[in-house]
């Protein structure tokens, strides 16, 4: 396939390369620093914080019969011990939050090498008031360890050291303003400096296709202004979304939109509207799915009531919108759009249903969009569970790292998702079942890659201080970066957990997984049996 290049990069050689990698070094070393003294504030004034300050210890002990998730006849099995000294830290003041949360991961024999090993796990998110209601700052840090790529073997965890992964570390603040201009307007203006680290640029295949990815700074400029209490019938809004990626010797990535859009209420069921913008987007891509230029709507939205609406609007970016509410516990938004400019150009939609019951949740959710990996990791929640005590850990159970994220590369990546989920409480038993599916196309490779699932839980408080646990998954993922081929994972969880006191929890988990791939390298069982303790101060 022919390269197509939006992005006109010139005449780029050794001299160029090397400069643009010494303005990624400043970028990324004034980020980092503005940071460092930005989080050093918070001890200035830690005597006006409430804080909260707990430590915390684990220990686990860990049979597996396959250490190095290595193919029949191969395998190896090991003892894993391990302890994690951790601290969970919370501050609030009138004017500042802060949450951080830290796993220092310590591991005898891990991958049955003899050796010990540390691994670091880091979440951390502040929020600061630096002028009442008009100024504020928030930052947000993590350290974490990820899969580079989906068609290697998959650990999910740091207990068997199978390769294919790396270390990743993100950093960002955001400083922004929202200035309000009498009755007449409200503004919101934000700042986003980011920071993308690995441990190795490269997504560990010589065989692959895609780009590796390297260290990216990220800046964006947010840029929002809303008609006030003044216009009555009248309502129109301004936006500026500017996002830039530069990479350390990469390709940069640059998303960039500007829209207006003013609105006319006929009545109280009827009104009408006009939008219009510029989308102007620079990346490497071989798949035409982003347009540039000037896009425009007009249309107008019918609201008989609280329960319902339509929205209607054409023109060469075009969709149609319903909103459905019959009651409150129930809520269902689709919207079906036919773009011929900007990212996602052509014909996607987006759903998103919500209803709950006095004991059940359910959830659908439809969405197209374009994204990279970068972005996906500066989202991504490390400490994604609570404890016993309701304090936010590494899930012990289930994963210490995603295994259904993308290839890591410095492709633009298009995703198609859909994700259906429940919860039900019976009062002792909280079950709960998920199915997913995600698309994702590779911009510049044309590279695809599907990954599907089907995962559940069930917990059950048998007795008042102990609870058994029950977690299956079946996950498939299919890559084109090689060859077309498949994998399909199978995992199955089942243990015991019990609070011993207020402060002390034990766990007893017995896991097995399988994994079969049309690459036999990459076939695997494992069987592992664990015991855990956790004690928080």
């Amino acid at each position: 396939m022919q390269t197509q290049i939006i992005m006109d990069m010139g005449c780029m050689g050794i001299d160029d390369i090397n400069f643009r990698r010494s303005i990624f070094n400043i970028l990324l070393k004034l980020v980092q620093y503005t940071g460092f003294f930005c989080m050093a504030g918070h001890s200035q004034y830690v005597s006006a914080f409430d804080v909260t300050i707990r430590p915390s210890v684990s220990a686990k002990e860990i049979f597996s019969d396959n250490i190095n998730l290595s193919t029949s006849g191969n395998e190896k099995s090991a003892f894993v011990s391990e302890v994690s000294p951790g601290v969970s830290i919370i501050g609030r003041s009138a004017r500042s939050t802060l949450n951080l949360n830290y796993t220092m991961q310590n591991l005898y024999n891990a991958g049955g090498n003899n050796k010990l090993s540390t691994a670091n796990q880091l979440q951390y998110n502040s929020h600061n008031t630096l002028y009442a209601n008009r100024l504020f700052l928030d930052s947000h840090s993590s350290i974490s360890q990820q899969n580079t790529n989906n068609q290697f073997q998959t650990a999910n965890d740091n207990i068997s050291k199978s390769g294919n992964s790396t270390n990743v570390s993100t950093f960002g603040m955001s400083p922004y303003w929202t200035p309000r201009f009498g009755d007449y307007a409200n503004g919101n203006l934000r700042l986003n400096f980011d920071t993308v680290t690995t441990g190795s640029n490269s997504n560990n295949n010589s065989n692959s296709t895609l780009n590796p990815i390297t260290d990216t700074v990220n800046i964006a400029e947010i840029v929002q202004l809303n008609s006030g209490n003044e216009f009555k019938r009248v309502k129109w809004n301004l936006a500026h979304n500017n996002t830039e990626n530069y990479r350390d010797g990469g390709d940069n990535v640059k998303f960039q939109n500007s829209n207006a859009s003013v609105r006319t209420f006929i009545n109280q069921y009827f009104n009408v509207f006009a939008q219009g913008g510029y989308s102007n987007n620079s990346f490497l891509s071989t798949t035409n799915t982003s347009k540039n230029g000037v896009f425009y709507t007009f249309g107008g939205q019918w609201k008989p009531s609280s329960y319902y609406s339509v929205e209607v609007g054409g023109g060469n970016n075009s969709y149609v919108t319903v909103n459905v509410s019959p009651m409150q516990r129930l809520t269902w938004n689709t919207t079906y759009r036919k773009n011929s400019i900007g990212l996602n150009s052509g014909t996607t939609w987006q759903t998103a249903l919500n209803y709950r019951t006095r004991q059940s949740t359910w959830a659908l959710r439809h969405d197209n969009d374009t994204t990279t990996v970068q972005e996906i990791l500066l989202q991504q929640q490390i400490f994604n569970v609570q404890d016993t005590a309701g304090n936010a850990i590494v899930d012990p159970v289930a994963n210490t790292r995603a295994i259904n994220i993308p290839t890591f590369t410095n492709d633009v990546i298009v995703r198609k998702t859909w994700n259906l989920s429940s919860t039900y409480n019976t009062g002792k038993s909280t079950i709960g079942a998920s199915a997913f599916n995600e698309d994702r196309v590779y911009q510049l490779s044309g590279n695809s890659e599907k990954v599907r699932g089907i995962s559940g839980s069930w917990n059950w408080k048998f007795a008042s201080k102990t609870s058994a646990f029950l977690r299956p998954l079946w996950q498939q993922t299919t890559g084109t970066s090689i060859t077309n081929t498949k994998s399909d994972r199978y995992d199955l969880s089942i243990g015991i957990n019990r609070s011993i006191t207020t402060r002390i929890y034990g766990m007893l988990e017995l896991r097995h997984v399988n994994q079969i791939s049309d690459l036999t390298t990459n076939d695997y069982q494992e069987n592992r049996a664990t015991a855990s303790l956790f004690m928080r101060y």
